[in-house]
């Protein structure tokens, strides 16, 4: 009865007012008659580029009727793209340690090196936009067994914050340069051109500029800076070819007057025209670096 109180005393703070009685009640019953798994913390993404140094990372605490002591293991599981599941990895009770609330806590990781290695996948039967999904499931010792089947939309949703479920999307983050076509597609919402913002485009220490022109007077110093650009004061094309011999490349926002009304999209091709695919898009872009993202 303490402990429904202490959580019936938890969840007051954390729910609104608003919410329905039956929420705090659907969640106690849980905690009562079952089991969760509460994510402490999950961080991480995967990068194609980079399996190895790509990591998922994961900080778990158990919660059961008895303070953890109903907890056989938990089992983690990995698949792609929905296929069908491996068992990874089973994570025992001796290798949680206890938590600042007295509860069973552990961290684990898996690296996507490791989940692809792990699921007999090659270099080539996954890419870019993929998913590797990383699945727990909590066993207790008197035979139940609760994962992502078991969860509604008050354990994934609230202090608890239990999928038991966990989606990474493989991204295609460029670790140097990227030979091929970048097409820019620039527009301006008030159609008087970008007023000195521009992307900032770095190949091996060359830089380059492309932005809309400004038919104003008074830009004529900042248009200058910019490289060949085909279309209107509202939106036109530019575009950049980077060779096979470049070896780094940087692509950055740099903002002038106005910026808000600025928009554009990199779209990406090989050198031989082949692969087009969009590597970034944005609206009234942030200032500073840009992450591309390119799959070969």
């Amino acid at each position: 009865m303490r402990n429904k109180l202490f959580y019936l005393a938890l969840f007051v703070g954390v729910l609104s007012c608003q919410k329905p009685d039956n929420v705090i009640n659907d969640i106690l019953e849980s905690v009562e008659q079952g089991a969760v798994l509460r994510t402490i913390s999950a961080s991480g993404e995967y990068n194609f580029y980079a399996p190895s140094e790509s990591v998922f990372n994961l900080t778990i605490e158990e919660h059961d009727v008895e303070n953890g002591a109903l907890m056989q293991n938990v089992e983690v599981f990995l698949s792609h793209n929905n296929g069908s599941e491996i068992l990874h990895k089973t994570i025992q009770p001796n290798e949680f340690t206890t938590g600042p609330k007295g509860l069973p806590r552990t961290d684990f990781s898996v690296s996507l090196g490791e989940a692809t290695n792990a699921l007999g996948l090659s270099s080539s039967q996954y890419t870019g936009g993929d998913q590797i999904t990383i699945r727990l499931k909590l066993n207790l010792t008197d035979g139940r067994s609760f994962s992502s089947g078991d969860v509604t939309g008050s354990l994934t949703g609230s202090y608890f914050a239990s999928p038991y479920e966990y989606n990474q999307v493989i991204k295609c983050i460029p670790l140097q340069a990227v030979p091929g076509i970048y097409t820019f597609e620039l527009a301006d919402s008030y159609g008087d051109g970008w007023q000195g913002s521009h992307v900032k485009v770095t190949v091996d220490g060359t830089t380059t500029y492309y932005g809309i022109p400004s038919p104003y007077g008074s830009d004529a110093d900042r248009n200058a800076l910019l490289e060949p650009y085909s279309g209107t004061n509202s939106g036109g094309e530019a575009t950049l070819t980077i060779p096979a011999t470049a070896q780094t490349m940087s692509f950055e926002w740099v903002s002038g007057d106005y910026p808000s009304e600025c928009s554009y999209t990199i779209n990406y091709t090989k050198l031989d025209g082949t692969s087009e695919q969009t590597a970034i898009s944005e609206s009234n872009p942030a200032v500073g670096e840009k992450v591309l993202s390119i799959c070969q």
